[in-house]
């Protein structure tokens, strides 16, 4: 989580140095400008909390995290305000090519990654609860402002992460809020996400309706993924492949069972990119064996 964090106030850092620059670059546009700096000083405010936090955590003091960040993930978010950067230094960036930098550097997957930072992390350390709240405002204040904008509506409507409209689902089976929730960002752009908090809960959407693929945690309350897969593959045994374990479970007999049961099988922590991989591979094998049984 250490690592997370630093990462985090890396972020935070550039983004605050582009708004003040910014700000500076616009300054014949008073409100632009005054808008600008406040969210740089928001920035700045989050930074002081994080580095308060990090400070505060032990290593010992969290559980383990269930992801890893890596670089073409770190890229991908540190890409649009590296080039916005870029363009302003050389002063090619025009006023509402900032606007659309900010939308999408503050309405990315970045500020999930913010999000399930602070779930792992809040109940340790009240400043981290602070900068949640904090973060909501941040976000208030770029809503409100970009929607008095020509277009700023339309705007929002584009950057905002709304739910997919593919026709492939996929249901998630944690009972950790903050990996569940990490898990429907990087599975909403290519399919509507079911959510479940344990096995039971999860067994009775499949036995509702058809999913392309299922995630699942081993350890849950009430009905564990194990006894949730068995149950599943008796009610629709195609199933069996589209299953992937996201687990920590170090227990022996249940490793056992799930090698022996040839199913995909991550542990926590892995690699976003990693997930992603796989997560594509099931999908792709679901959508063949769909075109086989219509043919």
């Amino acid at each position: 989580m250490h690592e997370i964090i630093s990462w985090m106030i890396e972020v935070e850092t550039k983004a605050a140095n582009l708004y003040a620059d910014a700000a500076v670059t616009f300054a014949g546009d008073d409100k632009f400008s005054c808008f600008l700096s406040q969210l740089a000083n928001e920035e700045r405010d989050h930074i002081k909390l994080l580095e308060e936090s990090m400070a505060l955590l032990s290593y010992e003091s969290i559980g383990k995290v269930s992801f890893h960040f890596d670089e073409d993930f770190r890229h991908k978010i540190l890409a649009p305000i590296i080039s916005a950067q870029l363009s302003l230094n050389k002063g090619e960036l025009s006023q509402s090519e900032m606007v659309d930098v900010i939308a999408e550097i503050e309405f990315s997957e970045w500020n999930e990654v913010f999000i399930y930072a602070i779930d792992v992390t809040k109940v340790l350390y009240a400043g981290i609860q602070k900068a949640a709240s904090e973060i909501d405002q941040h976000r208030r204040h770029i809503q409100e402002y970009i929607s008095t904008l020509p277009d700023g509506e339309s705007l929002l409507q584009k950057v905002r992460r709304l739910k997919s409209v593919s026709s492939k689902r996929v249901l998630v089976v944690e009972d950790n809020v903050a990996v569940a929730r990490m898990l429907e960002v990087l599975l909403i752009d290519d399919a509507e996400v079911i959510l479940a908090r344990d096995g039971e809960e999860g067994l009775s959407h499949i036995k509702e309706g058809h999913f392309d693929l299922i995630v699942a945690d081993v350890i849950m309350p009430k009905m564990d993924g194990i006894e949730m897969y068995k149950k599943a593959l008796s009610i629709d045994p195609n199933l069996e492949g589209l299953f992937i374990f996201f687990t920590g479970t170090e227990d022996p007999e249940e490793l056992n069972f799930l090698q022996s049961s040839n199913v995909i099988v991550l542990p926590k922590p892995s690699p976003v990119n990693l997930i992603c991989q796989v997560i594509d591979q099931v999908l792709a094998k679901s959508s063949t064996r769909q075109k086989t049984t219509v043919h």
